[in-house]
């Protein structure tokens, strides 16, 4: 009780804050309405302090193919990736004066999270009718899995495959007029690497649960993140004998990543094996690790999608799909394809090994399911987005 307390807490100052801000700045943005620096504004943002998505390879795409879009990128200079994000004076600061300006006098708002180009996120939604008029462009961040439910006020959402589009429809009636095939716009970088290296990857990336996301707001957050299912199911396939011999006689790297709302806790993974590495958001960029891996194992997580796109196996530890489907996601969209899912460890370290003398390659099976799930395989999706936006403000 004391813990939800404080999260209304955090979150009530929060909104007063930003609905003082948001108000504060209509007021000085009325005579910057006709300044032509913000005449058709695109304003494009991920996470505060990452350019690594299709928000990303957007913004890059513009920039080299039409460089007369007057546009804006929301990052945070502090950011691993601020380095390699081109024009550094279209840069926005997250939560600057510069940021709520922009937002309010911008005519489209683009993210990979729903509204993640305003200072406010989804806080925003009541006062859009006093800022001007936008497009409000979903790219999404993940392929679209279970049943989620969209909120405020969306436009365009980007999907990749008729599948996807219909699952969406489903539980967003709302939207159903609002989803465009266009593929992911991340995707035209997406040209695996893996094959020929020196030394290959397995690549570990759970996802979260609904159920962990305050643990790590506790005083004794170790403690009870280290008595809980999902650390003590991940810690001992960490540390399995036959995985870590597999590893070694192979000359492989794991590397397990983690989602998000995960990596607060966890240093509370200590592998005894040294070819396992504990990923950090800060020392790999996702897209770059998915390119160089050769076996992706996950739980839930839709970026097995990303992975399959490139003809690379997937397997899927699911040792807890009863409280996932849920707690996490009270339903689930179809079962989970392109890959062969586990609830033991030792049948996972079997395949993984099964896969390796196989040569890492994508069952012709799944990869026949892969080849009619996604709508296009052309690197021409930033194009596609791109040019679906331009037409709604025609």
């Amino acid at each position: 009780m004391k813990q939800k307390l404080k999260k209304v807490s955090f979150y009530g100052v929060w909104l007063i804050r930003f609905s003082f801000l948001t108000v504060f700045y209509l007021v000085v943005s009325l005579p910057l309405r006709f300044n032509k620096e913000y005449k058709n504004l695109w304003i494009i943002g991920e996470r505060p302090d990452e350019a690594r998505d299709n928000g990303y390879w957007l913004y890059k795409w513009i920039l080299e193919n039409k460089p007369d879009v007057n546009v804006r990128f929301v990052l945070a200079k502090n950011s691993v990736d601020y380095g390699k994000v081109p024009r550094k004076d279209l840069i926005i600061e997250p939560g600057s004066a510069k940021h709520y300006i922009c937002y309010i006098l911008s005519s489209v708002s683009i993210s990979t999270h729903m509204h993640g180009a305003c200072p406010g996120k989804s806080f925003c939604i009541p006062f859009l009718p006093l800022m001007r008029h936008k497009k409000t462009v979903f790219l999404q961040h993940g392929v679209t899995k279970n049943a989620v439910k969209f909120r405020g006020k969306i436009d365009i959402i980007t999907v990749v495959s008729k599948k996807e589009k219909e699952l969406i429809k489903k539980s967003n009636p709302k939207y159903k007029n609002n989803m465009y095939i266009t593929g992911f716009c991340r995707y035209d970088g997406l040209d695996s690497c893996a094959e020929g290296t020196q030394r290959r990857t397995i690549l570990v990336m759970p996802t979260f649960r609904k159920w962990l996301r305050d643990v790590g707001r506790l005083k004794d957050a170790d403690t009870v993140f280290r008595g809980t299912e999902y650390f003590k199911f991940w810690d001992d396939f960490l540390k399995d004998e036959s995985l870590e011999k597999i590893l070694k006689n192979n000359n492989i790297q794991l590397v397990f990543f983690p989602h998000m709302e995960i990596q607060k806790l966890a240093h509370n993974f200590i592998p005894k094996n040294d070819n396992i590495k504990i990923g950090k958001p800060g020392e790999y960029d996702v897209q770059d690790l998915l390119k160089k891996t050769s076996i992706l194992v996950t739980d839930y997580s839709s970026v097995f999608y990303d992975f399959v796109y490139m003809n690379k196996p997937v397997l899927f530890y699911q040792f807890d799909q009863k409280d996932f489907f849920t707690k996490h996601y009270p339903t689930s969209g179809e079962p989970y394809p392109f890959g062969n899912i586990f609830k033991e460890k030792d049948l996972l370290v079997m395949e993984i090994e099964k896969i390796i003398n196989n040569g890492y390659r994508l069952d012709p099976i799944y990869k026949k399911e892969a080849d009619d799930f996604f709508e296009f395989r052309d690197k021409k999706n930033c194009e596609r987005v791109y040019d679906l936006i331009a037409r709604g403000l025609k």
